[in-house]
């Protein structure tokens, strides 16, 4: 199965709001540094082909391919926070190594 296939045409809609693990644009760069003055890994994800300065875009070879350490926080954006939220949900029970994180 490939990270594309969590999409859902719908997953734009306000089921994606309801993740637990959500942060705002300022908390991820609070804690961003935080974090990586620690050693942990955080990695900004691009879901919507809309860079922001070191964000990468959403690929398999992120989540899949074991290229970062356990204990790496993945910050997923879209437009709405709907569809890296309802990604979330889908990639969290299949990837406990990790922290995955909507941003709102």
């Amino acid at each position: 199965m490939g990270i594309f296939d969590f999409f859902s045409p719908d997953a734009c809609d306000i089921r994606g709001k309801q993740s637990k693990d959500r942060r705002s644009w300022t908390e991820y760069f609070e804690h961003k540094k935080s974090l990586e003055t620690q050693g942990i890994k955080v990695v900004l994800v691009d879901m919507i082909d809309c860079p922001v300065e070191g964000a990468v875009p959403i690929s398999n070879e992120l989540f899949f391919d074991n290229l970062y350490p356990e204990g790496t926080y993945f910050i997923l954006y879209c437009h709405s926070s709907g569809s890296s939220g309802y990604v979330q949900m889908q990639l969290k029970p299949q990837l406990p190594q990790y922290h995955i994180i909507n941003m709102d």
